[in-house]
């Protein structure tokens, strides 16, 4: 007989600590995989100019970690991917939900180290204080882990992103020169370098969703992408997108975009969703898992 995994619980003020402790990291230490990619890129570029504003980046980041003072001044809205195992009960007290316990972690975060506030009513333009709600992704995978993945956004390059409806029947070089022209029409405003973020396939929210799940992990950005395909239009992406000449702060150069990845889903005989998430070059994640 099976022996049954036994439950395992997880309270609420656990959550909420690793939460602040996430948003914490995200503002103020840089991915490691993202400084080498900058330090690849400044011993490539040509350009004085461009050469100059990768320096004036990379100190940035030394800067943030020791002083410390966030990454960038736009503290971004705070995303929350979340997988809680099926042997996972939380218990989170006092009649709150999830996201209420989240958003006590962002609160606490953006109160605690005097993170900007920057989340509105989208109609009467009124702060909410303290940067809540954060937006929230929930998925039961199996097993008795958690897994906290955080993406903070600013909106100079989240104004750059797109979504379309291509024709089912597009090809692989017409989906690159889709992604090509976004970067191109959105020029110096996402603060270049920048890295691309592409979710293909699915339902309109689902590429959007994939779009954003393609920059969660800094790491992968270093490594091919195991669907050859998808390899290869990536390639192709950089190569073009680096060849457009905006550079580094848009002072012209050979690095436009670090990085470029594309997710794809299933989706539809009649349809063909592209996603294309644009971020800075101040891509900041987090991730835990208890």
């Amino acid at each position: 007989m099976k022996k049954t995994e036994r439950i395992r619980l997880i309270k609420a003020d656990r959550l909420i600590r690793l939460v602040t402790e996430l948003a914490r990291q995200a503002n103020f230490e840089f991915p490691k995989p993202l400084v080498h990619l900058l330090d690849r890129a400044i011993v490539r570029e040509e350009s004085a100019e461009a050469k100059q504003a990768l320096s004036a980046i990379l100190t940035n980041i030394r800067l943030a970690q020791r002083l410390p003072l966030p990454l960038c001044q736009d503290t971004g809205l705070v995303e929350v991917f979340l997988e809680i195992g099926h042997r996972v009960r939380l218990d989170l007290g006092g009649g709150q939900d999830l996201e209420t316990v989240i958003n006590r972690g962002v609160s606490r975060a953006y109160r605690e180290y005097y993170l900007r506030a920057s989340a509105v009513d989208p109609l009467s333009r009124e702060n909410t204080g303290d940067n809540t709600p954060a937006v929230v992704h929930t998925r039961i995978v199996a097993g008795r882990g958690l897994v906290i993945r955080m993406l903070i956004k600013g909106f100079g390059s989240e104004n750059m992103g797109r979504i379309q409806a291509l024709s089912p029947g597009a090809s692989p070089e017409e989906i690159v020169e889709k992604v090509v022209q976004a970067v191109a029409e959105a020029g110096a405003n996402p603060c270049p370098p920048v890295i691309i973020g592409c979710g293909l396939g699915g339902t309109m929210e689902q590429a959007a969703l994939a779009a954003r799940e393609a920059l969660l992990e800094p790491e992968e950005l270093l490594r091919p992408n195991p669907d050859r395909q998808l390899r290869a239009m990536e390639k192709e992406i950089l190569r073009r997108v680096n060849r457009l000449g905006i550079g580094p702060a848009g002072m012209g150069g050979r690095t436009t975009a670090l990085a470029a990845r594309i997710e794809k889903r299933p989706t539809h005989i009649a349809g063909l969703p592209l996603a294309v998430n644009i971020s800075c070059w101040a891509l900041r994640t987090a991730r835990a898992e208890i």
